[in-house]
Parts: C-alpha cells; structure tokens; sequence
C-alpha cells in the first residue's frame, strides 16, 4: 500500500466516524438541544464560562462573580464557536464530535511507522467505533477534547524524543499540547514528576532526553501560567481550580463510599451524604477548605476501611463493569474492553521491545491516571480518554498474535534436505 492511498484511507476513517458521532448526538442528544444536567453538569459549566467569556464578560457566573471552580480548558476550545456563531450548539456539537474523530487519525498514526499500514487502519476503525470515545463525543465535556490532545500530546513527545535535526520544534508543539492537557484536566501535571523519575532511570538515555523533557516542562507551565496568575489576582489563590479538587476529594471520601458497597471507590454527590451538622459557606474558596476539612475528618474516622477503598478505585478503574444504569451502554463498554485486554497482554510486549520511547510516554500517562484515582475515585471514564493509546497497544498485539499463528504451519511442511536424513 502506497502512502497516499493509506492517507486517502485514512480520511475516509476519520470522516465517517465523524458522522457515526454526528448522527449519535443526533439520535440520543439533539444536535442543537442544550447540555441537559441531567448527562452531567461540568457542561452546563463550560457551557456557561464559554459564552460569559464570548459576550465580554470574562470567566463569570451568570451574576458577573468571576469563577475558577472549573479549569477554562474546555469552555476556550467552545469559545471560538461561540465567537464566530454566537451560543450555537450545533456549531458547538459539530466541533466536539470533530475533535473525537481526528482522534482516530492521531491513534493511527501513533503506530504507523514502526508497524505498518494495516495495524494503523486497524488502530483507526476500532477508534472510529470505539463506545468509550463515540459516547464522550455527545457531550460538551471534557473527555472528548482532552482524549485528542493527550494523543496528540503522545505523538509530539515521541517525535521530539527521537534524534532529528527538527528536535526542538517537536519539543515546543509537545509543550504547547500538554500545556493545554492540563488546562483541560489538571490531574496532567501528575505526569511532570513520573516523566523526571522515568527520565533520570533511563541511564544510557538520559543526556539525550534531558533537553526535548525539559523544553516540554517549561513550555506546559508557561502556558498554564495565565491562569494561573489571573486566578492568583481575582481569586486570591493560585490554582488551576478551585472547588473541583475539594469537592471531588470529599466526594470520594465520605461515610457513604466507605460503608456502602455499590459506591465504594466511586464518588458521589453532597446530596447523598447525611451531614446536617456540617456548614456548606457559599464562596467558592471557603466551600473548597471546607470539602478538604470534611474528607480527612472522614478519613480518619474511617481509617481501617481506606485499605479496602483504594481496592475498589483500582477495580473500578480495571473492571470491565462500570456503574451505569444505562445497560446497553454497560454491555458496549464491557465487551470493548474485554476486546481490548488479550491484544494488550501481547502488545505491550512488542512495544517495550521496538518502541521504548511510545511505551515509556504511554506508562507516563497510564501511571498519573492511576495516581490519580488512588488519590480521588475510580472510574472508566478516566480509563477512556486513554483508549487511543491502549487500543493502539492492543493492535499491536493483535498483529503479533497473527504472525506467530502461522509459524506452526510452516514448520510442519516435510523437509527434503537430505543432510537431514538419518543413516543409521
């Protein structure tokens, strides 16, 4: 296969997942209904920072408060939709769901020159239909955006760590896409320290990965530093968001999900937890202290039963089940994985074998994921925005699975050498 069919293949992929998404957001959502809080409300949020910020009035609630109870990754990719055609959700739905689709094309390419053309496709169809990135893509979330850029992220830095002449361009686009990643989902910045302890284990490697991971280091924070800086003005606190982590943590770590089996590891909201003798204050940054202050009392009064939490994040996070009423959603998500695992056990391999530099960008990410749900709650949703990496892994696998099934055919023709023919 010539590289320009592979490409011309390629598009046609990307294009018709483009409108697998499309006529799915048609279907179950409405392609110009408004986010419904009823699927989640981080949307109504990004939803909301997006046009405040598109009519002037800068990252504000509907009152003019000025907020940072979201990181502003999601609510700056919708505002340049909101800007060119005011608060349109079907402008809003037709650049989400093209976002989820150029994700099948960066997965593909991930794989393509070590591996070849038909893992690559392979690698794009199974993302094309994959229910942990089709159903994501629905939504003005930010899982659909954030899946595109940590691919893409993967790519650059695998670029940039390769000797090439153009090192250092690599460098700067990786930096500028992780910068982003983290503006979308700042649990990102777990990825800095394991990157530096990956680095500094790679003995033979390490003077020629320290500048391309150092320039991606700088060039993240750098473009995190807006934000940060305006909320250390505004908010009087330098973060990358403000009541997010607290609640997240609190809802994570409360009596219910320690005692309650069928949420353990999960998280729940502030509506299912009976404590009518703790305050709520109404400001954000209080409201923020006060979720911290309420988890760690939590956890110290459920101290012995912590063992068994942090258990169930993993599995929840591993399992195939995920909690959701929705059982044709379930049973897709539950058989992809389950697709997905054999060509994984093979994959990996193969890639610690010829690609070292994709796997060790790859286990970065997989490792600050699970740093992550040990630290918060467990979940698939924090697996799916993986699946281009891992879907890439088990392509991988799967093509190695093919190769060595036809060595046993081989080796059971008759040999007709007669050096091989006994004398005796």
């Amino acid at each position: 296969m010539s590289l320009r069919r592979y490409f011309m293949l390629l598009t046609v992929i990307t294009l018709l997942a483009w409108g697998l998404r499309l006529g799915m957001t048609a279907w179950f959502v409405g392609l110009t209904a408004p986010p419904d809080p009823r699927d989640g409300l981080d949307q109504l949020d990004y939803d909301l920072f997006a046009y405040r910020m598109s009519i002037g009035e800068g990252y504000t609630l509907d009152d003019g408060t000025p907020s940072a109870r979201r990181a502003p990754g999601t609510s700056l990719l919708l505002l340049p939709v909101y800007l060119l055609c005011g608060r349109c959700y079907l402008a809003a739905h037709l650049w989400m769901t093209a976002l989820s689709a150029a994700t099948c094309a960066v997965g593909a390419e991930l794989v393509r020159r070590t591996w070849g053309f038909s893992v690559a496709l392979g690698t794009a169809v199974a993302l094309a239909v994959h229910p942990g990135l089709t159903y994501y893509a629905m939504f003005l979330w930010s899982e659909a955006p954030f899946t595109f850029f940590a691919a893409l992220g993967t790519w650059l830095t695998v670029r940039s760590l390769e000797a090439s002449p153009h090192r250092n361009r690599w460098s700067l686009a990786a930096g500028l896409t992780w910068g982003f990643a983290i503006l979308l989902r700042p649990q990102v910045v777990l990825m800095g320290p394991i990157a530096i302890v990956i680095w500094w284990w790679s003995a033979d490697r390490r003077r020629s990965l320290f500048v391309p991971i150092l320039v991606q280091l700088v060039v993240a924070c750098a473009v995190t530093l807006p934000w940060v800086a305006r909320n250390a003005i505004v908010m009087h606190m330098p973060c990358l968001a403000t009541l997010v982590g607290g609640h997240t943590f609190w809802g994570a770590h409360n009596p219910v999900t320690f005692t309650n089996p069928q949420v353990r590891g999960d998280w729940v909201g502030l509506s299912h937890m009976d404590s009518p003798s703790r305050q709520w204050p109404a400001g954000e940054l209080e409201q923020e202290a006060a979720a911290w202050k309420y988890a760690w009392e939590d956890i110290r009064a459920h101290l012995p039963l912590l063992p068994q939490l942090m258990v169930a994040k993993v599995w929840r996070l591993l399992s195939p089940f995920e909690n959701t009423p929705n059982r044709m959603l379930f049973w897709a998500y539950a058989g992809a994985w389950m697709l997905t695992l054999p060509g994984l056990v093979f994959g990996c391999r193969e890639l610690l074998k010829r690609e070292p530099l994709l796997a060790g960008t790859i286990a970065v990410q997989l490792t600050a994921t699970l740093a992550c749900v040990i630290l918060f709650y467990g979940g698939g949703r924090f697996r799916h925005v993986h699946e281009p990496l891992l879907v890439a892994v088990s392509a991988i696998g799967v093509q190695r699975m093919f190769r060595h099934a036809t060595i046993p055919a081989r080796l059971c023709v008759p040999t007709t050498n007669p050096t091989l023919i006994s004398t005796t």
